[in-house]
C-alpha cells in the first residue's frame, strides 16, 4: 500500500540519497572561474606613482615588498585550493544537491584570500602582523574543515568512482580521511598560535599548503577518473 507524501516530499528532495546526481563538468567550470578571480584580486594592492626625487620607481619597489610576498603567499594558497578542489572533483561520479553545496562553499572560502593576504602584508613589521596571521589561518582552516566533510559524504553517500574496499568492522578509517583529520588539526593549532608565536602559526599554514600541492596516491595514473591521452 502505497504512502501519502507529506507537502514537504511533494516540494522538496531533502534526502541526499534521493537527489539525482549530475556531471561534475559545469561544476568544475564555475570552480575554475571563480579562483581565477581570486587570483586576479591579488594583484590590486600593487600601485605605481609617478617617479620623483622623493618616491623613486626602486623606492616604490621596495616600499611594497610585504605586498609581493602576500601575493605570492596568495597565489600558493588560491593554488592549493585549485588542486584539492579538482582532485576530489576526479574522484567523483557525479554530486548531488548537498555535495553541489559543499563545493561552492569551499570554493568561496578561498575569495576571501586576497583580503586575508593584504592584512597579512599591511602587518607585516608591525605590532598586529599576527591579525593578518590569524586571517588567513582562519580562511584555510574553514576550507579545509568543509573539504573535510565533502570527502565524508561522498564516501558515505556513495559518490565515489573508487570506493575504498569494506574493511571489517572496528576497523581504522579510510587514509584519505585521517589525513583530513591530521591537517585539521594542524590548521587548528596555526588559528590558536597566531596571537602568541605568529611565524610559528605561519609556518604552518605555508606547510599545509605546499603539502597540498604534493602528488598523492590518487593521482596516479590509471586509477578511475583519470583521462589517459594518446600522445602521437
Amino acid at each position: 500500500m502505497s504512502t501519502k507524501k507529506s507537502w514537504i516530499d511533494e516540494v522538496y528532495t531533502l534526502k541526499g540519497d534521493n537527489q539525482a546526481l549530475h556531471s561534475t563538468h559545469r561544476l568544475v567550470l564555475f570552480i575554475d572561474a571563480l579562483l581565477a578571480i581570486a587570483t586576479t584580486l591579488l594583484i590590486l594592492n600593487l600601485h605605481v606613482f609617478a617617479d620623483t626625487p622623493s618616491n623613486s620607481l626602486a623606492t616604490q619597489l621596495r616600499g611594497q615588498e610585504a605586498n609581493f610576498v602576500s601575493i605570492a603567499l596568495g597565489f600558493l594558497w588560491i593554488t592549493g585550493t585549485w588542486v584539492l578542489s579538482h582532485r576530489q572533483m576526479r574522484q567523483l561520479r557525479g554530486v548531488n544537491y548537498y555535495m553541489t553545496l559543499l563545493v561552492i562553499a569551499n570554493v568561496l572560502t578561498a575569495t576571501l584570500i586576497p583580503y586575508a593576504t593584504n592584512l597579512l602584508a599591511a602587518g607585516y613589521r608591525h605590532s598586529d602582523f599576527w591579525v593578518g596571521v590569524e586571517a588567513v589561518s582562519v580562511v584555510i582552516l574553514l576550507s579545509t574543515v568543509i573539504s573535510l566533510f565533502q570527502s565524508r559524504y561522498a564516501l558515505h553517500h556513495g559518490l565515489l568512482l573508487n570506493p575504498p574496499k569494506p574493511r571489517p568492522s572496528g576497523a581504522h578509517r579510510p587514509i584519505a580521511l585521517v589525513i583530513w583529520y591530521v591537517v585539521v588539526a594542524l590548521n587548528v593549532l596555526s588559528v590558536v598560535l597566531a596571537p602568541f608565536a605568529p611565524w610559528a602559526s605561519f609556518a604552518i599554514i605555508v606547510a599545509t599548503r605546499i603539502s597540498a600541492l604534493m602528488p598523492l596516491a590518487s593521482d596516479r595514473k590509471g586509477l578511475p577518473g583519470d583521462l589517459e591521452l594518446d600522445v602521437a
